[in-house]
């Protein structure tokens, strides 16, 4: 049972991954502009507000939730490896945040009607005293994602070893998962400053 269900979360996982793939290149369209980050997202809501793909995605993150807090219930984290700690600890808070971001969205659109682009998430990164709570709330949501993306990989690395990696292959895996670990902190520096109209007030 346990086995069927991690691979469940890993499906899941992926289906989630690929949307937070495009969501996260149309964050980065925000450097040449709110009004191109705009367009981006338009363009892009066709494919995952088609409501087939977001009935899909929104079981996808609910599954995801309630699985992984499962699998860490069963199978715990506190004496495993460092490696399999930073994945428990990055899901949890990916948990919590999933949690609040889809039903801060899902309200915006359907109780407070109102259109949940760009400036819905910039708003809230540039007032006082709102930005005190969001910033470093969706800073850390981007860091779990790439942090826990280089557990993951790190980890399917050394399950796909037919048997223990010598000392050099592990090294070369930590090193693919360090990899992951700085992309994703220099896209979630860039991410937060065009969030954040760092850019914008530079220029």
């Amino acid at each position: 049972m346990s086995i069927s269900l991690k691979k469940l979360h890993r499906l899941t996982g992926l289906v989630i991954a690929s949307f937070l793939l495009l969501h996260v290149c149309n964050h980065l369209c925000a450097l040449g502009g709110p009004a191109l980050h705009i367009r981006v997202m338009n363009a892009l809501r066709h494919v995952y507000r088609f409501w087939p793909v977001e009935v899909l995605l929104l079981c996808c993150v609910a599954f995801q939730v309630v699985s992984g807090i499962s699998l860490v219930i069963k199978k715990g984290f506190i004496r495993q490896p460092f490696y399999v700690v930073v994945q428990v600890l990055s899901g949890l808070y990916l948990s919590f945040f999933m949690i609040f971001h889809v039903q801060a969205v899902l309200r915006g659109r359907f109780q407070w009607k109102v259109n949940t682009d760009f400036y819905f998430a910039a708003g809230v990164a540039n007032y006082y005293p709102q930005k005190l709570f969001f910033i470093p709330y969706y800073t850390l949501s981007l860091v779990a994602v790439f942090t826990h993306i280089a557990a993951v990989h790190y980890i399917k690395r050394l399950e796909q070893s037919m048997q223990s990696p010598s000392a050099q292959k592990q090294r070369q895996y930590e090193r693919e998962a360090m990899g992951i670990c700085i992309a994703g902190g220099i896209v979630t520096i860039l991410i937060m400053i065009s969030l954040s109209g760092v850019l914008y007030k530079i220029i």
